[in-house]
């Protein structure tokens, strides 16, 4: 995954957001997702703020599903749909995951 940092105020909004728009986080089990009717206008709107921060900053981006809590570290992950071979190639759509935290800093690296 390529990904471009989030700038320390995009970081704020997305925990903002995270905060105060409660149907945004949902612990996904397999492929199912929230009921997205079930959105208020404001909601909507955090969702396309999400969506247009990780359109712009993660490499064949497609569509934003979610936040939630990482299932090891309980810190706020974000779940999104995006190409795996936006370098060219046959498109491949699937699912990506990223800590909101590595999007600010960069991934976490294990030696």
């Amino acid at each position: 995954m390529e990904i471009e940092l989030i700038s320390k105020e995009q970081h704020k909004t997305i925990l903002n957001i995270q905060k105060n728009h409660d149907i945004l986080t949902y612990q996904n089990k397999g492929y199912d997702s929230f009921d997205k009717s079930k959105m208020t206008d404001e909601d909507k709107e955090a969702f396309k703020e999400v969506e247009t921060i990780l359109g712009k900053h993660i490499k064949g981006f497609s569509s934003f599903q979610n936040l939630r809590h990482s299932k090891k570290t309980n810190e706020i992950e974000l779940r999104f749909q995006y190409n795996y071979n936006h370098n060219g190639g046959l498109t491949f759509i699937g699912v990506g995951y990223i800590l909101l935290n590595e999007l600010l800093n960069g991934f976490n690296v294990c030696i």
